[in-house]
């Protein structure tokens, strides 16, 4: 199929201006995977997943979305396709959790349109659902716990209905109830055929919920670059790890299932 990769990076360098902090990455998502960008803190992970967003523009190389360049993209177009949510998220007005995973139906909405319809009321319950907000939807956003803020900005992306989900760090402020239901959440939106990026710290979790990896490496004076791309099970070894993390690591192998390990470091 044609629009078999629906995310293509082509020799992508990301930074800020003409100064690259991650170069050279080409990387391929299908339609419907789960991909994690993975790599050790200061990597670029974060700069690349924006550059994919399009909140800021590569420094060299292209970015395609179903083959084609998204540098041209209006605004409003990107905004229906993909959606981007961030580590943190901040507002300057009082808003209650529906309030706020109500303005993810902006993209869909005329400018002169100042009510909600059916098909708006329809995705922000099924976002406030998924994300179990149910309790807090009444709430001020300000007096909520970051692990809470968190699920908000994704219930917002969700009621975006985006075909693409940008994900920085979704599991940083997250408890591990919360995490399980993270993970069972992408695994069905996955399974519904939604394409999500992310970047991942948790070993764990890239390796029972991502279909493949990209690792960035930083190098010494240098922007970083591409250390490994492929399927979990395939370049998560110990050498690749250690290289990557620059610590030594063992793997411990969960006998129910084929590829559900724990990684210790040493």
């Amino acid at each position: 199929m044609a629009d078999e990769f629906v995310v293509q990076l082509e020799e992508v360098s990301a930074g800020f201006n003409t100064s690259a902090v991650v170069e050279g990455v080409s990387f391929k998502v299908k339609r419907g995977t789960v991909a994690a960008i993975a790599g050790g803190n200061g990597a670029g992970k974060s700069t690349l997943l924006k550059t994919i967003a399009r909140l800021i523009p590569p420094v060299k190389g292209k970015i395609l979305v179903e083959g084609n360049d998204v540098s041209g993209w209006p605004l409003p177009l990107l905004a229906k396709k993909i959606a981007y949510v961030p580590q943190d998220i901040s507002t300057s007005r009082d808003l209650s959790v529906e309030e706020m995973i109500a303005l993810g139906r902006s993209p869909h909405q005329k400018w002169w349109q100042w009510r909600s319809d059916q098909k708006d009321r329809l995705a922000l319950e099924n976002a406030i659902n998924a994300t179990e907000l149910g309790e807090l939807r009444d709430k001020s956003v300000s007096e909520i716990s970051g692990g809470e803020k968190q699920r908000t900005a994704i219930a917002m992306s969700l009621a975006q209905e985006p075909e693409i989900l940008l994900l920085d760090e979704p599991t940083a402020h997250l408890d591990f109830k919360h995490q399980k239901s993270l993970l069972q959440l992408l695994l069905k939106l996955k399974a519904e055929g939604m394409t999500i990026i992310t970047c991942l710290h948790d070993l764990n979790f890239i390796s029972q919920v991502c279909d493949q990896v990209l690792c960035l490496k930083k190098t010494n004076r240098a922007p970083s670059v591409q250390l490994f791309a492929g399927p979990p099970r395939e370049v998560l070894t110990r050498e690749n790890l250690q290289s990557a993390f620059e610590t030594d690591l063992r793997i411990i192998q969960d006998s129910s299932d084929n590829f559900n390990s724990v990684f210790f470091g040493l």
